[in-house]
């Protein structure tokens, strides 16, 4: 039709100016042309207006027919759309990690909208760099922002505080007048037409945003559309915290894994050296024991291996050396480790190999270890050189080879250890096979030694409380703490019978401080239950390992702090040999006692080296008069004249003094004749030592 009427207007124009050169035409003929062509200018004018109006007009008629469509369609159509949301949702529940939660969104939404770029954007900290887009789903590769910067109106510091008050930023139509020229400028450059920014929470900040983009051409969003949207963001807000916990709760359980694993491995290894501890080995030892049960060609033999004189390097250079030592031994030892030999370190300076599969029906078994035991001899004979000191030591190996007599497969390490020790009898250096004629006695010291590891966990220990008088008020002052062991097969066992054990094996820490722990926590009960007992005092022996111990005085301090008792009312009692084998050690640790306000006693004074010099320069406290000296002060001259230099001692000192041992009448008399008042007592004449329940009716009695 435009084409027709530009002809026809043409042709018409054409005649005009052919008319109009004719020299006939009167002067109103001309002006008549002349108006005819100015009316076919404005008819073509008109025309072309009229039809950019058409075109409008069928814009507007299309969109109206679109409006009542989707108004016709829109609860069909809305239902379908809350359906797929609800499909969404779940789909976002499934994600496992935040990359396939963003990834899903991106598509989910695409798919849904049928818009031209849908992106998810994490918002970064202010001091952080911008972040690429990462998360985005586009119809044309031409629109995508894949690796680039966000278009700089959605970072803007004024845009984003918008969203303290909405959720939703809808942009139908950049061109409108409405719109801010920020965004105007921002996204016109890239040919977005439209967008829809819905923000992603995080408590009451910004997570980031879920952005819709329509390219080329304008967009009007319906509400439905905003509304699945809006509800989407706080979906998707919802799963990016679940999705965050779950993975802090995967750090955490991968931490405590490792934590656990950690331990496990502590448990059945030894730290200094890595090699397996006894706990390891006693499970090896049981496996190889009850493969022994089944097939018994499947022999097996346990090798002890003992450092000789190795705590004489610990005390001449240091306890970082003797580790260092016993690391160099284990890697020698190592080297003989394979599918048959399990080696483990089971305590201090002790090593163990268990040896399995040996021929034992023609001694072919027992030569081989033997063999062994020599070339372990041989090999840790070789010199250590550690911080350029070379260290010359030797090894005593006791030899057990399994047997059917065995019952329980402890006893084959029992009897390896019996060995050692017999073979260290022989002299440094030395191997021996155990025979059951061997000293009997030694099996027993052994299974006393593995009981006692256990009697603490088993509850065997209890305490008694022997009472302390003061000679001239004859009032109770206090109590010494004696420890005891109530075995649940031979009964009750002396403590001078396992108490040097305890010290050998170094069980006699734990075993010390459970002691003082036990009686600070008597303690504590006898003062809330009897007023005048706020001063009473607890008199505590200590060892030397436990002196030497590096943490000694913070343990002691925990332990005094944590049952509420003062300081000053705890008496650690130290023998006059521990103080003088260990003299700069055990003056270091006495002053730090003194500072935390525990008392120090001499405990068996005049016993040990008899020499008084070294008290002037000591923070002691009470010097205890040992029981050789107090059973002779009825007849002895010389053990008189001993006492009475050392109260002349303690006194000139400002020391006290405790005689112990007073079980007679008479001897009770003699020191109450000397005088002097800071002097205190105890003994079987004054009473026997006391479990808990009889002390608290001593103390009732006596106050």
């Amino acid at each position: 039709m435009r084409e027709l009427f530009s002809e026809t207007l043409l042709e018409l124009l054409s005649c005009v100016n052919r008319v109009s050169e004719s020299e006939l035409l009167t002067k109103q003929q001309q002006d008549d042309l002349q108006n005819i062509k100015s009316l076919s200018a404005n008819l073509a004018n008109y025309f072309n207006n009229l039809d950019i109006e058409t075109a409008s007009l069928r814009q507007k008629i299309k969109e109206l027919n679109q409006s009542i469509l989707s108004i016709e369609l829109n609860n069909e159509y809305e239902d379908e759309s809350y359906t797929l949301l609800a499909l969404i949702f779940a789909r976002l529940r499934h994600a496992i990690n935040l990359d396939e939660l963003l990834d899903s969104v991106v598509l989910e939404t695409y798919q849904l909208l049928q818009s031209d770029q849908v992106i998810v954007y994490q918002l970064t900290n202010q001091d952080e760099d911008i972040q690429p887009v990462q998360y985005e789903v586009v119809s044309n590769p031409r629109y995508s922002l894949q690796g680039q910067s966000l278009p700089s109106i959605y970072t803007d510091s004024q845009w984003l505080e918008s969203f303290q008050k909405c959720i939703s930023q809808v942009i139908s139509n950049i061109h409108d007048d409405d719109v801010d020229p920020q965004v105007l400028t921002s996204l016109s450059p890239l040919g977005i037409h439209s967008t829809i920014v819905i923000a992603i929470p995080k408590g009451n900040k910004l997570w980031g945003f879920l952005i819709v983009h329509q390219y080329n051409s304008p967009r009007y969003w319906h509400s439905w559309e905003i509304e699945i949207l809006e509800k989407l963001g706080t979906q998707l807000a919802i799963s990016i915290h679940q999705i965050q916990l779950l993975a802090k709760s995967n750090e955490i359980r991968l931490e405590r894994d490792q934590i656990i694993a950690k331990l496990h491995h502590n448990q059945l290894h030894d730290l200094l050296t890595g090699l397996p501890n006894r706990n390891s080995l006693m499970e090896s030892l049981d496996l190889a024991f009850a493969k022994l049960q089944t097939d018994s060609t499947r022999n097996f033999a346990v090798l002890s291996i003992d450092c000789d004189r190795f705590k004489s390097i610990n005390d001449d250079f240091g306890v970082s050396i003797g580790n260092q030592l016993l690391q160099e031994i284990s890697k020698r030892l190592i080297t003989y480790r394979n599918a048959n030999i399990t080696i483990a370190k089971i305590d201090s300076d002790e090593f163990a190999l268990l040896v399995e599969n040996i021929d034992r029906d023609n001694l072919g078994g027992e030569n081989f270890v033997v063999d062994l035991a020599d070339q372990i001899s041989a090999s840790i004979k070789q010199p250590f050189l550690i911080d350029d000191n070379q260290f010359f030591i030797s090894v005593s190996i006791g030899i057990a080879i399994s047997d059917v007599d065995y019952i329980y497969a402890n006893e084959i390490l029992r009897d390896a250890h019996i060995a050692m020790h017999h073979a260290r009898n022989l002299g440094r250096g030395k191997q021996a096979l155990f025979r059951n004629t061997m000293n009997q006695g030694a099996k027993i010291r052994w299974q006393l030694e593995s009981d006692l590891r256990q009697a603490i966990i088993h509850e065997e220990f209890y305490l008694t409380y022997q009472p302390i008088v003061s000679l001239h008020q004859h009032k109770l002052t206090g109590f010494e703490v004696l420890l005891r062991w109530m075995h649940p097969l031979q009964g009750l066992i002396s403590p001078q019978e396992f108490l040097p054990i305890a010290e050998e094996t170094g069980e006699i820490i734990q075993i010390g401080y459970w002691v003082l722990e036990t009686a600070c926590r008597q303690l504590r009960q006898w003062q809330q239950e009897f007023s005048d007992t706020l001063l009473l005092t607890l008199g505590i022996n200590v060892s030397t390992i436990q002196v030497i111990q590096p943490d000694f005085v913070e343990r002691i301090q925990e332990i005094i702090v944590a049952n509420q008792v003062l300081p000053s009312l705890i008496k650690l009692e130290i023998t006059e040999t521990i103080l003088m084998d260990n003299i700069e050690i055990s003056s270091q640790k006495l002053e730090q006692l003194r500072e935390i306000g525990v008392q120090v006693y001499i405990d068996d004074f005049g016993t040990g080296y008899s020499s008084f010099s070294y008290l002037q320069n000591l923070p002691i406290d009470v010097l205890k008069i040992d029981r050789s000296f107090t059973s002779k002060v009825s007849s002895d001259v010389k053990s008189q004249r001993i006492i009475q230099s050392i109260l002349r001692l303690a006194n000139n000192l400002g020391m006290g003094i405790v005689v112990e041992g007073v079980e007679t009448a008479q001897e009770l008399d003699y020191f109450e004749g000397l005088g002097g008042s800071s002097i205190e007592v105890q003994g079987f004449f004054i009473s026997h030592p006391l479990d808990s329940e009889r002390a608290t009716q001593w103390i009732q009695s006596n106050i």
